[in-house]
């Protein structure tokens, strides 16, 4: 019998999930996905997207005055959508080819967790529209905003609905917590990161954020996200100091969960409740003029 040692049997390793999960592609580098380009790129697709379907839609209705515009609010809501729905479609195409790795992978979409915990978010986005509501209550009212106009018209109410419980959240909630927040993130993490070979190798080795870099995304991210909304509701910026704050709030939740699906539902229930309320008020969305906005 030879005298040579035993080779040890080999130990399993745990996988890095920051890392590519075949050892045959692992590249050694976590990659931070999405970076602050990605980020860039998206909203880019999103302008040239929504710019090319208005210029579509209201060349083919024969739309080239502002009066016209404003007096065919519809058009606008089907512009947006059509435009969110091009830029989700270029994306789900070209961010793949650029991660190497499923789409709804890279923005942590994980919508596990949110089957498991549907019902704590859900109970949470009810909260936080009856808070947001309440708080209303303590800031001036926009006078005339032009989403009033848009509540009162009866032909355009149930897509209005449709499009804030669905296509609204879901495209508002990949661009400012699926690219913007991680990719501000990520930046804070570069610009602080200690430049010493300890500090590049700890850069190399976990694509994880730090805690201060979490929270200046999510503060930072949450402004263009309520300044998105101020046209609507006339600048009151009472009002806008609201949607900052639950922005924050939808942020919060996303950093938590590690889902993008968590914090879209909570966006989703957060809109779904005004509408019920509307719906109500409004005798099933028949008497819309007697609401008061």
């Amino acid at each position: 019998m030879s005298d040579l040692p035993l080779p040890d049997p080999a130990e399993p390793k745990a996988l890095d999930i920051q890392h590519d999960t075949d050892p045959a592609s692992d590249h050694g580098i976590a990659r931070r996905i999405p970076h602050l380009g990605h980020a860039l790129l998206f909203f880019f697709l999103v302008g040239l997207c929504l710019a090319l379907a208005t210029g579509i839609i209201y060349g083919v209705a024969r739309i080239h005055t502002q009066a016209a515009v404003l007096a065919h609010p519809g058009l606008a809501l089907l512009a947006q959508g059509a435009g969110y729905a091009g830029a989700f479609a270029i994306s789900f195409w070209i961010f793949p080819l650029l991660w190497h790795r499923d789409f709804f992978a890279g923005v942590h979409w994980n919508g596990l967790v949110a089957r498991r915990h549907w019902i704590q978010i859900i109970v949470a986005g009810v909260l936080l529209s009856f808070a947001a509501q309440f708080a209303l209550h303590y800031v001036t009212p926009p006078d005339n905003a032009p989403i009033d106009e848009l509540f009162a018209n009866a032909h355009l109410i149930w897509y209005m609905t449709f499009f804030a419980i669905l296509l609204g959240p879901f495209m508002e909630e990949l661009a400012f917590r699926g690219f913007l927040l991680p990719a501000l993130a990520t930046a804070y993490d570069w610009l602080a990161l200690e430049r010493t070979p300890a500090g590049l190798e700890r850069w190399q080795r976990s694509a994880a954020h730090s805690t201060p870099a979490v929270i200046f995304s999510a503060l930072i991210s949450s402004v263009p996200f309520a300044l998105l909304h101020a046209a609507q509701i006339g600048y009151a910026w009472g009002v806008v100091g609201i949607l900052y704050c639950v922005s924050v709030s939808l942020s919060v939740v996303r950093v938590r969960t590690q889902s993008l699906a968590c914090s879209t539902l909570l966006h989703a229930t957060y809109n779904a409740l005004i509408f019920i309320f509307l719906f109500i008020s409004s005798s099933g969305f028949r008497h819309l003029d007697k609401v008061a906005h």
